[in-house]
């Protein structure tokens, strides 16, 4: 039995823009608010693809963002670590349902101290997807949408949702465990014991004389989350 008052952190729900395509987070939701929670982590990618702009808002959108709403005014932290696959999160509708909204955020848990981090920019050697991402999140394009008709916003969802329903979304290419460990040397010498990654869909631990790394499983696979001791800063993985 999973006691109240733990700390969760789910990542890549992949949830679909199309109507209907929210229910089995929304059911978890249901389940998970049962347990008394204290927070709730969303490390990155909670859509399949998500451009936080009223242009590109679905009812699917919506529902979700309403059931934050009301779980957070219930008393449990929502908190929203900006993924690859989300945009211009910071400043929009999004902050008005969720506790708030980061890159990274750190966490003190008994004698632990967890960082929260997507960690899509751990490969220092992806030079083609580091390109994209400066070239799709700055001030300039987030301007752009401005100019792009809310009809053809939809449309541009439409479409980007049939093309990834078709992906299993896995990771096909291997993990960059040099760079995972060099990452976990680096924010240990900051005062971190654990590092929570989403990103890679694969479960993993990587213990070490630098910070734990610990790798999210893709929520979308069986719902499973990394749930966190305030009190003892242990954690554990849970199917909820």
């Amino acid at each position: 039995m999973i006691p109240a008052g733990q700390i969760f952190v789910i990542g890549d729900s992949h949830i679909g823009l199309s109507p209907g395509s929210e229910k089995p987070i929304m059911d978890w939701l249901d389940r998970f608010a049962l347990l008394q929670p204290r927070a709730l982590y969303l490390n990155g990618d909670l859509f399949h693809y998500f451009i936080a702009d009223r242009k590109f808002y679905t009812p699917t959108v919506d529902k979700v963002f309403g059931r934050f709403r009301q779980l957070r005014d219930s008393g449990v932290a929502v908190h929203y670590v900006e993924g690859n696959r989300d945009f211009f999160l910071k400043g929009s509708f999004v902050e008005e349902s969720v506790t708030d909204v980061s890159d990274e955020y750190s966490l003190q848990a008994g004698d632990r101290k967890y960082l929260i981090v997507h960690g899509d920019l751990i490969n220092d050697r992806d030079y083609p997807y580091r390109f994209w991402r400066r070239a799709s999140k700055n001030p300039v394009s987030k301007f752009s949408l401005r100019f792009i008709p809310r009809r053809a916003a939809r449309r541009f969802v439409d479409g980007v949702e049939k093309r990834l329903a078709r992906s299993n979304f896995k990771h096909k290419s291997r993990l960059p465990l040099e760079q995972l460990e060099a990452y976990g040397h680096k924010r240990r010498e900051q005062g971190f014991t654990h590092v929570v990654f989403g990103h890679f869909h694969q479960k993993l631990v990587l213990p070490g004389d630098g910070a734990t790394i610990a790798i999210l499983p893709a929520w979308f696979d069986a719902g499973e989350a990394l749930a966190i001791n305030p009190a003892t800063g242990e954690f554990e993985w849970v199917e909820i």
